[in-house]
């Protein structure tokens, strides 16, 4: 099964002939807390306690970074990349062999796992943080892109995203908030893709943008997604 996919994170990213200049650039050196600081967050929000256990690392592989759209048509100007393989591997120039880094080493998230639903995962990537906003409302937009799309083993499996939140000093279950639009279903690859003829039928198609778009090197990806959470200003959430 190819795994190696990317889940592509606010503002955000082939088997076409595109030049390096049509495809997402994308630097996978950054720090966890230079890419909330510097690329996620922004107006009057107080970030803190940014922490990423969960990553390529075991792999020796740098799973998070920034992108930047340049001159192709990837939906985003720029943001953050979390990816199940080497971030740098979703662009920088064609690549048409299956994405497919990462082994069962490299583990999971319990809490992505209950919040999708799932179990015997792997290669996740997740940043934690705290943080204080004024005002009662966050929000941000992202989409998933997999090596998955185009074939049948999204019909049995699932590369999926979560963006928990909870109040910091509450030890209960987090909310999932990135959720398909009018449903409590949270999503993934399985939840999003057109029918795979002889396997399985669409699963909420009107989310789901197209195959081989060319300017990363993933078999497909969804449309844009927003996730968005009422929240008390001046309080402390994670």
């Amino acid at each position: 099964m190819k795994r190696s996919i990317v889940i592509y994170f606010i503002i955000l990213l082939v088997h076409c002939n595109v030049a390096l200049s049509q495809q997402v650039t994308i630097d996978n050196s950054l720090s966890a807390q230079q890419l909330v600081e510097d690329y996620l967050v922004e107006g009057c929000v107080q970030v803190e306690n940014i922490t990423s256990t969960i990553n390529g690392s075991v792999n020796g592989l740098s799973s998070f970074g920034y992108f930047e759209r340049g001159s192709s048509n990837f939906p985003f100007e720029n943001g953050i990349v979390l990816a199940t393989g080497d971030a740098a591997s979703g662009g920088n120039g064609i690549n048409t062999q299956d994405l497919n880094e990462g082994d069962t080493s490299w583990g999971t998230d319990p809490d992505l796992e209950a919040a999708l639903g799932t179990s015997n995962t792997y290669n996740a990537t997740s940043i934690e943080f705290d943080f204080i906003s004024v005002t009662n409302l966050i929000q941000f937009d992202y989409l998933i892109a997999s090596e998955e799309y185009g074939s049948q083993y999204l019909c049995d499996y699932a590369d999926g995203f979560v963006f928990l939140i909870r109040p910091a000093s509450s030890s209960g279950p987090y909310t999932n908030v990135a959720l398909i639009p009018g449903t409590a279903i949270p999503v993934s690859t399985n939840s999003i893709h057109g029918e795979i003829f002889g396997f399985c039928p669409p699963e909420n198609e009107t989310f789901f943008d197209n195959y081989d778009i060319g300017d990363t090197n993933y078999n497909g990806r969804t449309n844009v997604l927003t996730a968005s959470a009422a929240i008390q200003p001046n309080v402390q959430y994670h």
